[in-house]
């Protein structure tokens, strides 16, 4: 577990770090394939791919909200907020997933 995430905040810094690892990897074809989704590609048909992407700890319009920003490699950026609705009323405790065995073929 990271030990950088604020217990107070954990469930936004954990959804921030997922979208962040989720948009960024090498399986973002695969989940718009999946999910039926055409491939971005910019005015000149060239895919269109996320160039980087970082948290941010509000929203930049005098919120408390956490997010991502993605820039995409055609020069556009996109801001995904991480809005709350209700925090939790128990304490929460973080903690790995046991890791999954791999099948054998």
């Amino acid at each position: 577990m990271r030990d950088d995430i604020d217990d107070e905040y954990a469930h936004e810094e954990i959804l921030q770090a997922v979208v962040i690892h989720l948009l960024t990897s090498d399986e973002l074809d695969r989940l718009c394939d999946d999910a039926g989704l055409p491939e971005l590609v910019d005015g000149d048909g060239h895919p269109v791919h996320i160039h980087s992407a970082r948290s941010y700890r509000d929203a930049e319009v005098l919120t408390l909200d956490r997010g991502v920003w993605l820039e995409l490699s055609d020069g556009s950026v996109f801001g995904l907020t991480v809005k709350k609705s209700r925090r939790p009323n128990t304490e929460v405790t973080l903690h790995r997933r046991p890791p999954t065995p791999k099948s054998r073929h």
